[in-house]
């Protein structure tokens, strides 16, 4: 399953009772496959009929992918904007995320999927932008100067309607033209042109968790390596390394588990940086 551009206006959104059946019918699909590759099967229920309920859970996972792509567009089109990165491959950053989203959804705690699947989408877009930019091994102070330089050639860009030169950015931006200049002569990593969405699905989950944090400087990016996966996610989310800062009770509604959960893994997790890491960066912890 490819995504294009043209599939966000195809399918139709969701009701709160399609979310709902659609939800019933991927974990039901993930189970048949559990199922038919097991030894020795627990229920009676033949290998065809497990295949066909495996195809409808996968026809569910594909209709909800394609019924929230415009969460999609809604966090890459304004962060392309800002930081003047391609649409396309931001688009596609977010695709991961709301796959990630599909896949942690729990529709039995009576949520809607586009409150949970944002905050996956943007954690996603976030750190794709922050890793590009961050690929070009500037350092943060430039990146963030040309963070702001891509953004208004992108608008301008867009207001002209033909690529801004850099004259134009400088004097838009009140700056030498030579210093505009400068910023933009370094090109980002070259952009993909496709993702496949089954490929996507069968990642490890864990690796997809970890190559989500790519922004993450590489000392803490080791760092958080080593944590168990659910304190990395609290402490990632808490702490807004791939994205901003959340409030124990909305880092508590992205990962489905308690308040007082959220503050004790935290807690945990701060103490387990502690021990492991460098005495130079022990102190910011």
């Amino acid at each position: 399953m490819s995504i294009t551009w043209g599939d966000l206006a195809e399918e139709p959104l969701l009701t709160p009772e399609e979310e709902r059946l659609l939800a019933v019918q991927i974990e039901a699909g993930l189970l048949a496959r559990e199922e038919r590759v097991r030894p020795h099967p627990r229920h009676d229920a033949t290998s065809v009929e497990l295949g066909m309920l495996e195809e409808i859970g996968h026809q569910a996972w594909q209709r909800y992918i394609r019924a929230n792509l415009r969460l999609v567009a809604m966090v890459s089109r304004p962060a392309a904007t800002r930081s003047g990165l391609s649409e396309s491959d931001l688009f596609q950053e977010g695709c991961l995320g709301l796959i990630q989203a599909v896949e942690r959804f729990d529709y039995r705690r009576g949520h809607r999927f586009s409150t949970y699947a944002l905050f996956w989408i943007r954690a996603f877009v976030g750190a794709a932008t922050a890793s590009r930019l961050g690929a070009l091994n500037l350092p943060a102070s430039r990146a963030e100067k040309l963070r702001a330089v891509r953004g208004v050639e992108s608008e301008l860009t867009q207001l002209l309607g033909r690529p801004a030169g850099a004259a134009e950015v400088a004097a838009h931006l009140g700056r030498p033209v030579e210093w505009v200049a400068d910023l933009l002569s370094h090109q980002p990593p070259q952009s993909f042109d496709s993702i496949d969405l089954r490929a996507a699905e069968l990642v490890d989950e864990q690796a997809l968790a970890l190559g989500s944090f790519s922004d993450l400087r590489p000392l803490s990016a080791a760092l958080l390596g080593q944590l168990p996966e659910l304190e990395r996610d609290v402490l990632v989310t808490r702490l807004g390394f791939t994205d901003r800062t959340h409030s124990y009770v909305d880092t508590a509604a992205a990962l489905g588990i308690s308040v007082t959960r959220v503050r004790r893994l935290e807690a945990r997790a701060l103490e387990r940086l502690r021990g492991i890491c460098p005495q130079s960066a022990s102190v910011h912890l």
